[in-house]
């Protein structure tokens, strides 16, 4: 049975993906953790990118798996990936944040960081990815950004989001599959163009009538394509 193992986005937990675990079925042996710091997991010790690609290859165990990243948890998937992992044999990457600095205003950066612990911001957020979500999966998805202790938070939007790790994912060579919606609102059209320019064995797909929060708001069709890759 396929092992796939699964780093969520900036704000999510475990809870961002039951949906399309569900989608998926019985035939994957789905690993679904907290990213530390998120969810109801403490921060690690070390906040950086490496340690977050450190324990995500923890995760994984012995057997043959599959990395699947949804944004910031793509860059982690990225820097994991990097490391030549014994097991790794492929990545799914969804509307993942790039191995180069994310592209973001200063502003925008700045209104992030003060978003920190406050519900209306946090929704105004997650309504501006370009998703449309049904009320009740909004309401989960803004309860777990509540959720994220502070030095994670900061640590993502302060340095994990400007790291540049493009020289080292430039030499991953497993099969790589970029999905992206085209209503992202926070990565962009350009943003999942140039991951997959960048990765010698990537094959990119763009969703139509989706935006950012794609494993909440098209599971179906994530779990369509996933399946059809691996």
């Amino acid at each position: 049975m396929t092992r796939l193992v699964f780093a969520h986005y900036f704000g999510g937990s475990t809870r961002s993906w039951v949906a399309l675990v569900d989608e998926l079925g019985a035939g994957f042996d789905c690993v679904v953790p907290d990213v530390p710091g998120f969810g109801d997991t403490p921060p690690p010790a070390a906040t950086s990118l490496g340690a977050y690609a450190d324990w995500l290859i923890d995760t994984a165990g012995d057997a043959p798996w599959w990395a699947v990243g949804h944004s910031m948890g793509g860059k982690i998937a990225l820097a994991a990936a990097a490391k030549r992992p014994p097991g790794l044999a492929g990545l799914i990457l969804i509307a993942s944040a790039p191995a180069f600095a994310q592209p973001m205003t200063d502003a925008a950066r700045a209104e992030a960081l003060d978003a920190y612990a406050n519900r209306g911001r946090a929704t105004k957020q997650l309504e501006d990815t370009g998703s449309r979500l049904p009320p009740e999966v909004l309401k989960v998805a803004v309860d777990d950004e509540l959720r994220v202790a502070e030095p994670a938070w900061r640590w993502w939007l302060e340095t994990g989001s400007r790291d540049d790790i493009a020289a080292a994912t430039a030499a991953i060579d497993v099969p790589v599959l970029v999905l992206a919606g085209d209503r992202d609102e926070v990565m962009g059209p350009d943003v999942p163009r140039a991951i997959a320019a960048g990765l010698p064995r990537a094959e990119l797909h763009i969703l139509s009538d989706a935006g950012h929060l794609l494993p909440l708001e098209r599971p179906d069709a994530v779990a369509e394509r996933i399946a059809a890759f691996v």
